[in-house]
């Protein structure tokens, strides 16, 4: 009897260690995301007076961050929450949805399989609380203005029509985002007009943050048809929050005044005798130098200028703090060059020296320009100017040298208004070779009399590499490699890009791009490539 029991204890002990379900050590990896197989509402239910939504599938879901990837238009501000049912998803609302009014529920990649987190694919839910289906519809594409990529994940919204449209505080009455190719469809939408506009959302409030957001708009109103045409909006950075001094970094040597945002220049006026040196840094800091003699404090007016054209006056008081030891500890003196150091130069150049520092006294018979070893001409005897803020030079010169050229710049030949000096500088440079370099011609074509044109070469990485304003361009002394052709139509004339601004109605200077890359190979000349204005 005993052992009869024990059997059956064995037997049930071995039956259930089978029994127990394991993931699948093998086999071919499950690919096929869920499918929906039923919905309640159904989809494209009218008259739907209910509160809840329950999607049911043909596997075991899992919801992943269904409350930032839910999209609901139009925005139905109804709190909702969810439940997962294994197979099925419920959302239960708050609130009533607004009468008389078609609703899309676009989940995105929210609801995914349990077992490989496949995403369900196209899974929107559309129903009506009124007797009919709007049928509504504006799609597109979105593109960066100045790379020409599209953008994925831009809000891409609709907005009632108002005089006093504000996207930083108002939201989109329907709304998409883009996909990986800058594509956006907004459907099931009432067939009137709107204002459409689309912005990065980065933080996905819905609401428009000029400071690191990028925005792009069109000037005419859209109107919602069943067969509307495809809108193209190009997107900008417009940072038109008003300019402010953020704060400002008083020490023993230097001032500095750090605005809230990027400057493309500002003018100084003194409000008294008294005058300081100054650099404008990186676009944002203002760095005013300290010496003697000077009072101990000294009134300036600032006129600081954005990247919109936009003004801003401020008063500021400059103080230095006291010394407190010996001597004064100094940042270090550096400098730099245009082009950089060990980078090709042709025997006629144009180069720049650039200093991290105003400079009060440089000696240009001391700094010389080393021709193969064999030539040392002074800086003198060529033509060189400075920068307003004497912390850049710039330099026209020739040499005949055929391997190398070097810049010598000797310890003491330059001396910054702190009083200090660089340590001794070898510059060096191998002469050009036009062999190992291409060249890239060609015009714009359709181009206006009335506007300035821009062509820029930019590399893959869309860092400039040369220049012209012109309708026909020549760029010389090219390395070989991939390059993209673009021409900014410079309508104001200022020699540069500029940027839009909705809140005027003013779009960017249009940019427009050779469609295909150009591939230059060395001591190659490429003619005739043609840019093309739309008319």
């Amino acid at each position: 009897m005993i052992r009869t029991i024990l059997f059956a204890l064995l037997f049930l002990f071995l039956f259930d260690r089978c029994a127990q379900q394991v993931s699948p050590t093998g086999g071919k990896k499950d690919s096929i995301p869920p499918n929906l197989v039923e919905s309640v509402p159904v989809n494209k239910t009218l008259n739907f007076k209910g509160k809840k939504v329950e999607l049911f599938f043909d596997e075991y879901v899992v919801v992943d961050n269904i409350n930032q990837k839910l999209v609901i238009t139009p925005e139905a501000d109804n709190p909702y929450s969810y439940k997962l049912n294994g197979t099925s998803v419920l959302l239960t609302f708050k609130n009533n949805f607004k009468d008389s009014t078609t609703f899309t529920l676009n989940f995105g990649d929210a609801i995914k399989d349990f077992a490989e987190k496949n995403p369900s694919k196209n899974l929107k839910i559309v129903f009506s609380t009124g007797s009919s289906l709007d049928s509504g519809r504006v799609y597109g594409v979105v593109k960066d203005i100045q790379t020409n990529k599209p953008i994925f994940d831009a809000l891409v919204g609709l907005y009632n029509i108002s005089d006093t449209l504000d996207i930083a505080k108002q939201k989109p009455y329907y709304f998409s985002r883009t996909d990986s190719s800058g594509v956006f469809s907004i459907e099931n939408i009432q067939t009137k007009t709107f204002k459409l506009v689309a912005i990065d959302d980065k933080n996905r409030n819905m609401l428009y943050n000029a400071r690191d957001e990028r925005t792009g708009f069109l000037n005419e109103n859209v109107t919602a048809g069943v067969d509307s045409i495809s809108y193209n909006i190009s997107m900008y950075l417009s940072d038109n929050t008003p300019l402010k001094i953020q704060r400002t970094t008083p020490r023993v040597n230097n001032y500095a005044v750090i605005f809230s945002k990027p400057v493309e220049k500002v003018d100084v006026t003194f409000m008294n005798k008294d005058t300081l040196p100054y650099l404008l840094e990186q676009g944002t800091s203002l760095k005013f130098f300290n010496v003697q003699p000077h009072p101990d404090s000294t009134l300036v007016k600032l006129v600081a200028t954005d990247s919109l054209g936009t003004t801003t006056e401020f008063e500021q008081k400059i103080a230095f703090q006291q010394p407190r030891g010996k001597e004064r500890q100094k940042d270090p003196f550096s400098l730099t060059t245009l082009p950089e150091s060990n980078k090709p130069l042709e025997n006629t150049f144009t180069y720049k020296l650039i200093l991290n520092k105003p400079v009060q006294y440089l000696d240009d018979k001391k700094i010389t320009l080393i021709t193969d070893s064999l030539s040392h001409e002074p800086l003198s005897s060529f033509k060189w100017e400075w920068n307003a803020n004497h912390n850049i030079v710039l330099i026209s010169a020739k040499s005949f040298a055929k391997d190398s050229i070097k810049w010598d710049i000797p310890k003491g030949s330059v001396i910054s208004v702190e009083g200090d000096t660089l340590a001794r500088m070898f510059i060096k440079h191998p002469v050009l070779n036009a062999e190992d370099f291409g060249i890239i011609r060609g015009r714009v074509v359709n181009a206006d009399t009335a506007s300035n044109y821009i062509v820029e070469l930019v590399d893959e990485q869309f860092k400039l590499i040369s220049r012209i304003q012109n309708t026909t361009y020549n760029f010389q002394n090219i390395p070989q490699g991939k390059y993209l052709l673009r021409v900014i139509v410079d309508k104001n004339k200022n020699q540069k890009w500029d940027t839009g601004e909705m809140a005027k109605g003013r779009q960017p200077e249009a940019i427009y791009y050779l469609p295909d890359k150009v591939m230059l190979k060395a001591n190659f000349e490429l003619n005739d490539i043609n840019i093309v204005i739309p008319k």
